[in-house]
């Protein structure tokens, strides 16, 4: 005979059923050799990106920032969208660990690779994180990074750019796991990056 299951069983299985696939149907995977996004075409921006910080891509030859912000094929502009928004078109993988290749470097201009980040965040707080993260690859060898978010905070543009209220950084070197969370808002700048560390 065949064993039925349990009621409370099928349930979990339709839950992990219908949220796999919830993921599946909103995430677009976008696989650069520089980093990989996991775009959201609901909110415009990218739910994750990650990539890994070598010491030999950042002490190679570096080709020259051009600044191509640019949509992938298909894709909606969202160059208006950012414009006179009171956001910086903020990086997730960012050009500094990008320069190795020009092809890399273009594709670090992505929309895939964006989300909206007030310029004191953007140009302070968390490049003062990128830095750090250069740092550690440079002094053991690599740095794996993943940059994520949480809470929407407004949309911005026609297109209704969704803006995190919390930008998240994830970094492992050398054995070691950092978690930082940091609030798109001017406040930012109170505290040093490590001050956001949670864990």
């Amino acid at each position: 005979m065949k064993k039925l299951l349990h009621p409370a069983m099928w349930i979990i299985m339709v839950l992990l059923y219908f949220s796999i696939g919830h993921v599946n149907a909103q995430n677009q995977v976008f696989k650069f050799p520089g980093y990989t996004s996991y775009y959201n075409p609901k909110t415009l921006i990218p739910d994750s990106v990650v990539w890994t910080i070598t010491k030999a891509h950042l002490q190679g030859p570096k080709t020259p920032r051009k600044n191509q912000f640019h949509s992938e094929k298909g894709m909606v502009n969202l160059k208006p969208d950012y414009s006179n928004s009171g956001y910086d078109q903020g990086h997730n993988s960012p050009y500094d660990d990008n320069y190795w290749n020009p092809d890399v470097e273009y594709q670090c201009f992505s929309y895939t690779n964006m989300f909206p980040q007030l310029h004191v965040l953007n140009a302070q707080t968390w490049e003062r994180l990128e830095d750090y993260s250069r740092k550690m690859a440079v002094q053991y060898g690599s740095c794996r990074v993943k940059t994520s978010w949480r809470k929407i905070d407004k949309t911005i543009g026609p297109d209704k750019v969704v803006v995190p209220l919390i930008c998240i950084k994830d970094i492992w070197y050398n054995g070691r796991h950092e978690h930082y969370e940091m609030p798109n808002r001017d406040s930012v700048t109170k505290h040093l990056f490590t001050f956001y560390k949670t864990k």
